[in-house]
């Protein structure tokens, strides 16, 4: 493909021809849902769960640590 036969052609003007285009159409579609607010019953409980998510993984790391000072003869 020549360069010539990439440009489009003029108006008698000389302005570039647009290419023709059909306008867009609007669509009417349901707004999406808000996120859901937490309460104070929500953070709570997520924070008490968090709480016992940390205290338990630090229980089984020093019940972990005690059978390898066990096994090592530390204790």
């Amino acid at each position: 493909m020549s360069d010539e036969e990439r440009i489009p052609d003029h108006d008698v003007t000389g302005a570039l021809v647009p290419a023709p285009q059909v306008p867009s159409t609007a669509l009417a579609t349901p707004a999406p849902l808000l996120a859901p607010r937490w309460g104070e019953d929500d953070v709570a409980a997520a924070r008490e769960l968090f709480a016992r998510v940390v205290r338990s993984t630090f229980d089984a790391l020093d019940n972990v640590g005690d059978s390898i000072a066990t096994a090592v003869g530390l204790r």
